[in-house]
């Protein structure tokens, strides 16, 4: 049964439980904390305001990466972290997590020489042990504008090629939070906490609004812990002990092209001129080009992007490869989203702030994790169960944190001999079932080793939706996101469960309708919520 069919009776049911940890907020960090808790022998409830990766979670450049600019500012650590769990997150889900090789281009009066750029990635490559085979190589002139004729060749001088791990964020989030459910974890979206329960001037609970139905629900547990992101300012001012503002915003825009616009070969990642690098990376036929590094104080569900966004990242673009011709009426699609930095207290400019993590603890018990990066979630969740674990040892029989070797939703391929040949074999089934076969290749990259369900959905897809005018492709997998991945809304299936609305946006765009049926069928929805999720659709595709 689907999540959507089942929440209102595990809801009442979660109400009735004692936990041992709650976890406010379901972005990476979130999730992550809320797996390794359950692993050790925590039970434990996630609530989440809006759906799994819905904020910062969904909306990075999509990379999992040491942070190679972070060495300008010497933070050494924080590259050596990042840097080594980019392979430990590469073998927990492969079928999301890919290498990518990065051009580096050096330019004459860049921020950064060739012999600096040689030692910089030497180091990165040191700190994060990097495999042999994807270790830096330094590039001529030559080498470099060979791997990228379209490169202003009067500005470059030399290149270093390296390498990243691409994935896909929300998807990997989506995975957490599968991987947390099949391990007895109560995860619930669309659960605004609006209140902080206490016993004994000991925060042990929470009420939450369910934001679907207007229906509030309390929940309690031995440890409350804020990992809302962007978020955790309000949260924190929930408890009057805590500590304010911790967090100072920033906002990242990514934009998207047509492949035909900005055709590079590889993945680059280049010098801007104001101190800023920004990455132009190809997928699915795309290029995306991000990231803006602004400070930020507007609406935060929604970000938004400004005119000076869209040409500053254009602008940029043109400055690189100046044989295009790119316009601000090129842009197909984009996604912006916030950093939750740590406040400091120095004046820095935002791309100067650091981008480590930081735990509070307040003096009712909330437990509140803020700052970090993508890249690191894992190391991060690992320090605030080792806190709560001490908390609650007394209470339940723990384990060791195991989450650098539990394989995530989907990526368990080792067993079908590894993501190429599991693709290849799918394909196969895929086409024998009469789906395209661009088409079968995303799903079957994103779902993993759980491809079969996908294709069990599109063989047994319910009589009820096939009437609806789309193609069975598009129905069976709302469908598989609605059976397998906690679907609520066709925002959640649009761009967090495929990405459609960035890298697909022209081939999804003439189905709205079709989608707002198919959740009309299958969560029973009345006219005044189909005639809500409308307009809430139609504003998704306005770029």
């Amino acid at each position: 049964m689907s999540y959507a069919s089942q929440r209102d009776t595990l809801l009442r049911q979660d109400s009735n439980k004692h936990f041992g940890l709650i976890v406010i907020g379901g972005g990476i960090t979130g999730c992550g904390i809320a797996l390794d808790a359950q692993l050790r022998g925590i039970p434990t409830l996630l609530l989440e305001m809006r759906d799994i990766a819905s904020g910062t979670s969904s909306r990075s450049t999509k990379l999992i990466h040491g942070g190679l600019r972070y060495l300008k500012q010497f933070e050494f650590g924080l590259v050596r972290e990042t840097g080594r769990e980019r392979a430990v997150v590469h073998q927990l889900a492969p079928h999301i997590t890919l290498s990518e090789p990065m051009l580096l281009p050096i330019v004459k009066n860049g921020s950064m020489s060739k012999f600096i750029a040689a030692i910089g990635t030497w180091v990165y490559d040191y700190l994060a042990g990097v495999k042999s085979r994807e270790k830096r190589k330094v590039l001529t002139k030559q080498q470099t504008l060979q791997r990228e004729p379209l490169l202003d060749e009067t500005k470059v001088t030399g290149g270093i090629y390296y390498y990243e791990y691409r994935t896909d964020d929300a998807r990997l989030t989506v995975a957490l939070a599968n991987t947390a459910r099949n391990k007895q974890a109560a995860i619930h979206t669309y659960m605004k906490v609006v209140r902080l329960l206490t016993q004994n001037d000991t925060i042990k609970g929470v009420v939450a609004e369910d934001t679907l139905t207007g229906k509030t629900y309390e929940f309690y547990g031995e440890v409350v812990v804020n990992a809302s992101g962007p978020w955790v300012d309000e949260v924190d001012a929930l408890d009057v002990t805590t500590e304010k503002d911790k967090l100072f915003l920033t906002k990242g825009v990514h934009i998207v092209l047509p492949k035909e616009k900005l055709p590079i070969h590889q993945a680059v990642y280049f010098d801007v001129g104001d101190n800023r690098m920004v990455f132009a990376i190809p997928r699915e036929g795309k290029t995306y080009v991000g990231t803006t590094d602004t400070a930020f104080t507007g609406d935060k569900q929604e970000p938004g992007i400004t005119e000076e966004d869209k040409t500053y990242l254009i602008e940029a673009v043109m400055k690189m490869f100046p044989s295009l011709s790119l316009k601000v009426s090129d842009i197909e699609s984009f996604w912006s989203g916030l950093r939750p930095l740590i406040r400091d207290k120095k004046q820095k400019s935002p791309s100067a702030i650091s981008r480590k993590d930081e735990i509070f603890i307040s003096s009712k018990g909330l437990i509140t994790i803020a700052g970090g990066k993508l890249t690191g979630y894992r190391k991060m969740a690992e320090r605030v169960v080792d806190i709560v674990a001490k908390k609650v040892s007394s209470k339940y029989i723990l384990s060791v944190c195991t989450t650098d070797r539990s394989i995530l939703c989907g990526g368990d391929l080792m067993k079908l001999g590894g993501l190429r040949w599991h693709v290849q074999r799918e394909l196969l089934n895929y086409k024998a079932a009469g789906i395209p076969e661009d088409i079968a290749d995303r799903i079957i990259r994103v779902a993993g080793s759980n491809s079969f369900k996908y294709l069990k959905s599109y063989q047994l897809l319910p009589k009820s939706l096939e009437s609806i005018d789309a193609p069975k492709w598009l129905k069976a997998w709302i469908f598989f996101c609605d059976q397998y991945e906690m679907i609520c809304l066709p925002e959640d299936f649009v761009v967090r469960r495929t990405g459609s609305i960035y890298f697909h946006i022209n081939e999804i765009k003439p189905y709205q309708e079709a989608i707002l049926e198919c959740f009309c069928v299958l969560h029973q929805w009345d006219v005044a919520r189909m005639v809500q999720q409308r307009k809430a659709l139609q504003a998704l595709f306005q770029v």
